[in-house]
């Protein structure tokens, strides 16, 4: 049986690394992100966000909206963590951010909006 890869894997050095995603569009202002963590070596290392812009910026301009910290270790049973998103623009993307070495597998699950 072949087993496929599901998600990201990130491995950060220990001074640290971040990662971005693709851009989407926004489906409404205010919603809810989240990813699911398969597998975390070091509690606290890493913080899941999620930016937005106007498609008129650069990607340079993006703000977060909303974060999660991914708090805790996780070896073998997966961990969901959701967040508020709020005054969301035309695009989203998440982004994971290390503060020290350490290796995750997450996979980010397509945000949910509140119709505006």
């Amino acid at each position: 049986m072949d087993l496929t890869l599901l998600g990201e894997n990130i491995n950060a050095p220990a001074t640290g690394k971040t990662v971005t995603g693709y851009w989407m569009p926004a489906g409404g202002n205010d919603g809810v992100g989240g990813c699911e963590v398969f597998y975390n070596s070091s509690a606290s290392a890493f913080t899941v966000y999620m930016d937005t812009k106007s498609s008129d910026e650069i990607d340079a301009d993006a703000g977060p909206i909303g974060s999660v910290a991914i708090s805790s270790v996780t070896t073998t049973t997966p961990v969901t963590y959701k967040f508020d998103l709020a005054n969301a623009k035309e695009l989203v993307r998440y982004r994971v951010v290390s503060s020290k070495a350490g290796v995750v597998h997450l996979q980010f699950a397509q945000p949910l909006w509140q119709p505006n």
